[in-house]
């Protein structure tokens, strides 16, 4: 049986500044709001030890901050929380006790291992609710100094741009050819030849989750397998591991009919029409896998912030979703432990303590061990065979070993045909070879590619990428949007829909849509010329390039085989600035 107990810090109030030592009164509460009496409260390895009353509350002398505060009761695990200046001055932060009794392990040995980094069972448990309906867990951690050296550790202060390769017409535009030779020989891994395709039901609504298949013609073999994303689509790829092209593959998914001769991306996206009704599953599962060695002392106070940043609004901002967040964190193989692991929890704050507790050390060299912590990502935690999405963060600043390319790709291979998207973010120090297959890794799932730049003020903090053209953006904002972009979706009639369009570029050119749902057809007109035009989904990714001649003002879109949703007219005007108008294409 799994006991619980979250603590709150409701106040605190302080001697007068004349004196150096500070009074911190508090109260603690349990889950369900009732007073947790009995709790034993003290500063690490320091004398006097204080209980909170049965009213919950304590009160404890503060010699000297930033200080660590240690919670424990019997039957629990201990907890602590490092107290700081502006711990005292916010006045509230939430912690979580576990029973003893919680069935825990990690997945290699850790020499004197705090219980409290233990992997922890999926939690099934049913929330609490109150009379407006589920309680809300608004957690506030304050797990870091408020100042070390100068740097202050708060939300909002990393800057990071994402390189999305299917928002582009072409992949790879920024690598040159000998580039791609020497990094895809190297990885034995090569990333080009990729077939979208787009599943929906004969209602014209998007099927979401559905398993779609690659078939090499001549051997009967699955080159590639994928699960349909939030918008109906799965991206498909041949001759990954080099093998020499073949002249003819097939396209099936249960339910549908097999697509016999199916065109590459830049021929267009091949369609097919399954026998189901309009569903849309509301679980979705998030978890974020950290590298936690040596290399990353620099930079892993900032992320733990800006993580639990992101998963903080991301359980605010989808309230009737049913999110599932974990975390895996890792180092190598020589190292202290290799990975520990917190499973799938609907309750955010354990995700987030489990979070607060890690920290970079050891390491020493440049390759890490990715490929176990993958592997720990993919079948230690309980992805939902279900869900609408299913999101992978890796944060690293380090590839794997040479020596797992193999297992490399055949764990890139689970994480396509499981439907779960990788999002590489990456940091300090990373190389052009890096670089290059975590684009492979989030080309090859349905992802995308974030790195961390120097233009947030922090230049001792991280090194440029090089790749040639990016935007850059706020770190937790970035990464919010691509969850919300990988999460949303067009619903089904009965329904609500949800904008998500919260940084569309600008109609610049002011450009006209006139949509004919009868015809499932559009006209675009724009009052000047445009280099090039598109048209994207929902989430940026392109489907359409249009043709565009030197005075052409007027285009003609048949939309005939795309389901009901929300599109992009995607363009670049002829000083070369990007702009976008959306539509809906309804029956």
């Amino acid at each position: 049986m799994r006991i619980i107990a979250s603590f709150i810090l409701l106040s605190c109030s302080l001697i007068p500044a004349s004196v150096a030592a500070q009074q911190i009164s508090g109260r603690v509460l349990n889950e369900g709001g009732k007073a947790a009496s009995h709790v034993k409260v003290q500063f690490k390895g320091k004398p006097g030890t204080v209980t909170t009353n049965t009213e919950g509350k304590f009160t404890i002398v503060a010699k000297e901050l930033p200080d660590t505060l240690l919670f424990y009761s019997a039957g629990f695990e201990s907890y602590n929380v490092i107290v700081t200046d502006k711990t005292v001055r916010d006045s509230s932060f939430e912690v979580v006790l576990l029973s003893t009794r919680t069935k825990a392990s990690i997945t290699t040995p850790v020499a004197g291992g705090n219980s409290a980094v233990n992997n922890i069972t999926r939690n099934n448990s049913v929330k609490t609710t109150g009379a407006s309906g589920p309680a809300k867990k608004i957690a506030r951690l304050d797990s870091l100094p408020q100042s070390t050296r100068g740097v202050i550790y708060k939300s909002g202060l990393l800057m990071a741009a994402e390189v999305s390769d299917f928002n582009k017409w072409k992949m790879w535009e920024d690598f040159s050819e000998n580039e791609f030779k020497n990094y895809s020989g190297h990885w034995e891994i090569y990333p080009k030849e990729r077939y979208s395709v787009l599943v929906q039901n004969k209602d014209h609504f998007a099927e979401v989750g559905q398993p779609v298949f690659l078939i090499n013609k001549r051997t009967n073999d699955t080159a590639w397998s994928a699960v349909t994303d939030n918008t109906g689509k799965a991206e498909l790829w041949a001759g990954m591991q080099g093998s020499k092209k073949e002249e003819g593959y097939i396209i099936t998914s249960p339910g549908a009919n097999d697509i016999v001769s199916p065109v590459v991306f830049v021929e267009g996206i091949n369609k097919m029409e399954v026998v189901a009704p309009c569903a849309m599953s509301e679980t979705v599962d998030i978890a974020v896998m950290v590298d936690a060695t040596g290399s990353m002392s620099d930079e892993i106070d900032f992320l733990k912030i800006e993580l639990e940043n992101v998963l903080r609004n991301t359980f605010t901002e989808y309230p009737n979703l049913d999110l599932h967040a974990g975390a895996v964190f890792y180092r190598d193989k020589t190292d202290e432990y290799i990975v520990r692991h917190i499973d799938f929890q609907t309750d955010l704050v354990k995700v987030l303590n489990f979070i607060k507790l890690q920290r970079a050390a050891a390491g020493g060299d440049v390759p890490e061990a990715v490929d176990l912590a993958l592997q720990s990502a993919l079948d230690s935690l309980h992805w939902s065979p279900s869900a609408r999405s299913r999101i992978l963060f890796i944060v690293t600043d380090a590839p794997p070993h040479d020596e797992s390319k193999e297992k490399i790709f055949q764990l890139i291979q689970k994480a396509a045909a499981k439907g779960i998207r990788i999002v590489p973010v990456i940091c300090t120090g990373a190389d052009r070879s890096t670089e290059f297959i975590m684009r492979s890794m989030a080309l090859a799932t349905n992802g995308t590619y974030v790195f961390l730049t120097d233009d947030d003020g922090n230049a001792s903090l991280h090194t440029k990428i090089t790749t040639s053209f990016f935007n850059a953006e706020f770190l937790n904002s970035l990464l919010e949007r691509i969850i919300r972009q990988m999460v949303i979706a067009d619903k089904c009639p009965e329904q609500k829909e949800v904008d998500i369009f919260k940084n569309t570029p600008r109609n610049i050119e002011d450009i006209r849509i006139i949509a004919d749902p009868a015809k499932r057809s559009i006209i675009i007109e724009s009052k000047a010329h445009l280099k090039e035009i598109f048209i994207a989904d929902i989430t940026g990714k392109i489907l359409i390039r249009l043709e565009s001649g030197e005075k052409q003002i007027k285009w003609n879109v048949n939309l005939g085989t795309y389901p009901n949703a929300t599109f992009l007219v995607k363009y670049i005007t002829i000083d070369d600035q990007w702009g976008a108008e959306k539509f809906t294409l309804n029956d």
